[in-house]
């Protein structure tokens, strides 16, 4: 790599139980979007994803954790917000990556010797 060329970290980090997936970046990811829009439907559509994906994704994660993650918004149709448990899931697993990402992007540029920058790409707007 020549010295003007960027260097980036990218990561996917998830969490295992049993051999199957317990919470990932993917999952948060889509969490996060559910969040912020409402709307699974929106989130899908954030993510570049079918709606049909998005909606096995977030039942598939519900089943493996063995807890509702999202909940109807009463009253609005098919509008979404995070269930209690989600949104502190949600939080703490973004903020447990963002910790790795942290320690992964400091530790290979020291390694390396080159300067290794985050990608950015699953930041949250209040945590970065």
């Amino acid at each position: 790599m020549t010295k003007n060329q960027e260097a980036v970290l990218r990561l996917r980090v998830w969490i295992d139980q049993e051999e199957k997936t317990y919470i990932g970046i993917g999952s948060t990811l889509l969490l996060q979007h559910i969040e912020e829009l409402g709307s699974l439907r929106k989130a899908a559509e954030a993510l570049g994803m079918s709606y049909r994906r998005a909606w096995g994704k977030l039942k598939s994660a519900e089943e493996r954790i063995g807890r509702p993650l999202v909940e109807k918004t009463k009253g609005k149709g098919q509008r979404f917000h995070l269930s209690p448990f989600g949104k502190e899931l949600m939080d703490k697993f973004l903020h447990f990556y963002l910790d790795v990402e942290d320690y992964a992007t400091k530790r290979a540029s020291e390694l390396l010797e080159m300067d290794v920058k985050k990608s950015g790409e699953f930041y949250r707007n209040d945590t970065h």
